[in-house]
């Protein structure tokens, strides 16, 4: 059973909620201060994930080929354009900060600390990453949800959806997994991890949902990397 993404999922809909009706009582100074403290946790996920790494080869090749491929693609304006679809369906008052919407999107549904979760989840039982994360994540969303609104507990919803299929996934590719694969995997994860981090902080603005590919493209590549005789 999946408890840990429901707990997950639960917890970014909470935080999104308590956030978009509460929040506003909270300084300007003291948003900005914590949004740039959840960018540095999210670096420091990344990192974490990263120095996990079994060959950093597969790793960076499928993080540049992901990006050309998802720049070719245009990833994140295909996100972005159903967002905007979805929110235009909902009422809402003001305008929505679509660029904070899409790392908020990319950060909950497809960071490397959250899909190894899912994976380890899955795999094993072990729902103990997934309910860290969502005490994380609860603090993650109320402080977004201060300045971008209900937007936020609504990608709960997307993210339960991808977190199941991701869970689902692992039950059927677990046998042909290796452990070097599933750290290559989450170190890939971790970069994006990093970079979300990087952007939620201000430092760098940078099309992370371009990189998603990437997360498709290591597996095999580490598999194929694994092969060669060296």
């Amino acid at each position: 059973m999946p408890l840990g993404v429901f707990v997950d999922c639960a917890a970014v809909f909470l935080g999104g909620l308590i956030g978009a009706l509460a929040g506003k009582g909270l300084k300007e100074r003291t948003h900005a201060y914590l949004t740039v403290v959840f960018g540095f946790c999210a670096m420091a996920i990344g990192i974490n994930s990263i120095v996990k790494v079994s060959a950093m080869t597969p790793v960076i090749l499928s993080i540049v080929v992901g990006c050309l491929l998802g720049d070719l693609l245009q990833v994140e304006e295909c996100i972005q354009a159903l967002a905007e679809a979805a929110l235009n369906r909902l009422p809402r008052q003001g305008e929505t900060d679509m660029d904070q919407l899409l790392t908020v999107i990319v950060l909950f549904c497809f960071s490397g600390f959250g899909i190894y979760g899912v994976f380890l989840s899955s795999m094993s039982g072990d729902h103990t990453l997934l309910l860290s994360k969502a005490v994380l994540d609860c603090f993650t969303a109320l402080v977004f949800a201060i300045t971008v609104g209900l937007p936020v507990m609504l990608v709960s919803l997307p993210m339960m959806g991808v977190m199941l299929l991701l869970f689902s996934l692992g039950k059927v590719i677990a046998p042909l997994m290796s452990d070097a694969m599933l750290r290559d995997f989450m170190a890939c994860g971790g970069i994006l991890t990093l970079v979300t981090g990087l952007r939620v902080a201000g430092i760098k603005k940078t099309p992370i949902a371009n990189m998603i590919p990437a997360l498709v493209l290591v597996l095999p590549l580490s598999w194929l990397w694994s092969l060669l005789p060296f």
